[in-house]
């Protein structure tokens, strides 16, 4: 029997990864629950919601210098509202969680080693933790103009994120490529994600939103959903073949069982599943578009047009894909060139002996 849906309500992860429910209503307070779903206490609450008086506006249950108030400050705030779609939903999950832990707490009280820590506590997921340090100085700029803090309280400059260990996710070899394709064939919807990852070199994130439209004339063409940027890729033989083969959905070229576009965490398991059944745990979705850049690069393609195909917008990012697998070309001919100068040297020392 499936959970019962309660309208406006909606869950989430805390920092002990521990799953909790929240309402969320436009011109209503934002409450979180108590009770464990199921229960008859957690109905009482839902319903208590549900007729709740609407804020009005200039009214706020929100305590004036708190997490939360900084917080709603920032989402109004233009450096939060141009930003992304998808960048903002990713940033409010950020939010909510902390603001769950510290909402009532005021601002000020999370000084250095408050901040310190916290990223001590979050070692074991140093991404995360850098991206919450990166918010927590977006948080400080608003207390500082709205005069929630002194002018001078920048606590987040004094602190540190843990070090990543990773070097991020594999890049695929060719002969992680070619196991995948021998093991889904065309006509699979696996080995079609995996055609307009590797052969359309873009994000998951506009590959799950693709669809008839994008791929009209024979190109890919799109705003990529995290960056803007524009892009206008050829779609190549193999790529055209994997589409030929399908099988391809009615909203968007990839459809999950229902009909409908893939969630990031559905489309990632496909992939993934996928790649455990040709032998290659290690291997991810991501990893693939990292393995588009390096084809551009080891085919000798400049930066700039590696770059008009991946729609990096800055070579550091795009040769941190690419890596960097002609170095030992490089160093060959570094070695041969010295070799060489030192026979010359030598033929010229042997020369001036024998004229000497």
């Amino acid at each position: 029997m499936k959970p019962q849906r309660f309208l406006y309500v909606s869950s989430f992860k805390d920092r002990h990864q521990k799953s909790r429910w929240r309402f969320r209503r436009k011109g209503y307070a934002t409450h979180y629950f108590k009770a464990e779903q199921g229960t008859k206490e957690f109905e009482a609450e839902y319903a208590a919601c549900l007729a709740g008086e609407p804020i009005k506006p200039g009214v706020s249950n929100i305590k004036p210098g708190s997490v939360s108030d900084v917080i709603v400050r920032y989402y109004r705030d233009n450096a939060f509202q141009d930003l992304r779609p998808a960048t903002q939903t990713v940033y409010r999950g950020v939010l909510e969680r902390f603001r769950a832990k510290f909402g009532d707490d005021p601002i000020i009280r999370f000084d250095a080693d408050r901040i310190a820590r916290l990223m001590n506590a979050m070692r074991s997921k140093p991404h995360a933790a850098a991206r919450l340090r990166k918010l927590l100085a977006q948080l400080f700029i608003v207390a500082r103009r709205s005069k929630l803090v002194p002018f001078s309280f920048d606590p987040v400059k004094d602190t540190k994120p843990p070090r990543a260990e990773t070097v991020g996710y594999h890049r695929w070899t060719e002969d992680e490529l070619a196991a995948f394709e021998a093991t889904h064939p065309l006509g699979t919807k696996p080995r079609l994600a995996f055609a307009l990852l590797l052969y359309g070199a873009q994000r998951s994130g506009d590959v799950r939103f693709m669809s008839r439209k994008t791929i009209e004339g024979g190109r890919i063409q799109l705003d990529q959903s995290k960056t803007s940027a524009t892009v206008d890729v050829p779609i190549v033989p193999p790529l055209q073949e994997a589409l030929d083969a399908g099988p391809l959905g009615k909203m968007t070229l990839l459809e999950n069982k229902s009909g409908e576009p893939f969630s990031p965490k559905g489309f990632a398991n496909m992939i993934k599943k996928a790649a455990i059944a040709a032998g290659l745990p290690h291997c991810s979705a991501h990893g693939l578009r990292k393995s588009a850049a390096r084809r551009c690069r080891e085919a000798g393609c400049t930066n700039e047009e590696g770059m008009a195909i991946t729609g990096h917008k800055t070579e550091k990012e795009y040769l941190r894909y690419a890596g960097d697998s002609t170095r030992g070309i490089r160093a060959d001919a570094a070695m041969d060139k010295v070799m060489a100068n030192q026979a010359k040297k030598l033929a010229m020392a042997q020369s001036q002996t024998i004229e000497g």
